[in-house]
């Protein structure tokens, strides 16, 4: 739904005639709010309104200046409401899409086998240190904590732990997609050199950053026929992306192509499964996850949902646990109904929202119920935290079955 929601918010800048007089209006240059009453003869409030729903949207910016604010229109955000036109009046899905960036590039792929780049997106969660080691670009999810942006990345001057005491204490955070600049500017970099690169980002069922991905792709190759770049919705975030990552780094070690790994990723991405629980139900709801009656009465009677990544990338609810100690318990019951009873686990992956001590139970949980090699901790960063708050715990690991199958054996619609 989140992505329903952002793509809302574009389309709403063109659905009401005082908001496309603005638009015309700002065609010329920018102009204050002052100015735009007085072109438009309408009161301050109802422009407030009005402006507010044109710069979420993205087609329009807005600049302080001192006292004053000037809008203009954003030429990237223009480009991505007509790119988003032609996305949605596609008729091919964005998985569809995916397959066909893959096989087509295959038919022309005669040269010799390169290395390739990587590139993925803040909400992978990976440690800075790793993501540098390994050359892996990272394009910065922009979030807001308090009314600040925060658009740098691992780079920026905020730590988890400030982010997350910041939200202890009555603090906001939302997050916002990349912009399509952002995409166009990091594809045209390696379709300028002529490198080969695949990029894993989060799930478009939880945000339109992705579309926005292939946009941007759309015009790179439209300028650069021979691009190679393969895109690979991860149909989730954090964890299960950060697993994508490494399996990328893991095969392009091996010698494999870009295009082989891609079509790799994509197979395997369907049998990483990932669970999760949280400690404060009202972050989901502020995130449009929960209704707030719901959040407000499961909180009150200690109710700790237990929530699932479908195969559609989209969240679930699972199960509901009263207390910390039984949603723990939860998650571990569906890493053995995962599993197969008689193979070795190489790793399982715990990531939390500043939650180490529970992190840690859980881990010791794990490696009392199933037999495995490693027990990885990651730290949720400010993009996933925004929306799952302090006390989130995921748990994630490799199947032998898809998210369909362990749905239809476990979970069948009712």
């Amino acid at each position: 739904m989140a992505r329903y929601h952002d793509n809302a918010r574009v389309f709403m800048a063109f659905s009401d005639i005082t908001r496309l007089k603005i638009l015309d209006f700002l065609q010329g240059d920018e102009m204050t709010a002052t100015e735009l009453q007085e072109k438009i003869k309408i009161g301050q409030s109802t422009l407030s309104h009005h402006m507010k729903i044109l710069v979420e949207s993205g087609v329009v910016t807005a600049r302080k200046a001192k006292k004053w604010t000037y809008y203009s229109i954003s030429e990237s955000g223009g480009r991505y409401a007509a790119g988003l036109v032609k996305l949605l009046t596609t008729k091919s899905t964005a998985t569809e899409a995916n397959i066909k960036h893959v096989s087509s590039k295959g038919k022309r792929r005669t040269r010799m086998t390169k290395t390739f780049s990587i590139i993925t997106d803040t909400s992978c969660d990976l440690p800075r240190e790793y993501l540098e080691e390994n050359d892996i670009e990272v394009l910065p999810v922009p979030f807001t904590l308090n009314g600040t942006v925060h658009s740098m990345g691992y780079w920026q001057e905020v730590s988890d732990k400030d982010f997350y005491d910041a939200l202890r204490n009555g603090g906001t955070s939302k997050t916002s997609q990349i912009n399509p600049d952002t995409f166009t500017e990091s594809f045209v970099k390696y379709a300028e050199r002529g490198e080969d690169a695949l990029y894993i980002i989060l799930s478009g069922a939880l945000s339109a950053t992705y579309q926005s991905s292939l946009i941007a792709l759309d015009d790179v190759n439209a300028l650069y026929p021979d691009c190679n770049i393969y895109p690979v919705d991860g149909i989730c975030a954090t964890t299960i992306n950060a697993v994508l990552v490494k399996l990328a780094v893991q095969k392009r070690s091996e010698g494999l192509s870009a295009e082989e790994t891609a079509a790799i990723l994509e197979e395997k991405k369907h049998q990483i499964l990932g669970f999760f629980t949280v400690d404060d139900l009202m972050f989901l709801h502020r995130g449009g996850r929960l209704s707030k009656l719901s959040a407000i009465g499961g909180s009150i009677i200690g109710i700790k949902p237990i929530l699932s990544i479908q195969p559609d990338g989209s969240l679930a609810l699972k199960g509901k646990a009263r207390g910390r100690e039984a949603a723990l318990k939860q998650l571990v019951t569906q890493l053995t109904q995962g599993l197969d009873s008689n193979a070795a686990v190489d790793t399982v992956y715990i990531s939390h929202s500043d939650s180490e001590k529970d992190a840690l139970t859980l881990a010791e949980m794990v490696k009392a119920a199933v037999w495995v090699n490693n027990v990885e901790l990651i730290t949720l960063g400010p993009v996933i935290g925004s929306h799952v708050g302090p006390g989130a715990i995921t748990l994630v690991f490799e199947s032998h079955m898809t998210r369909r199958e362990y749905e239809n054996k476990y979970h069948p619609a009712k």
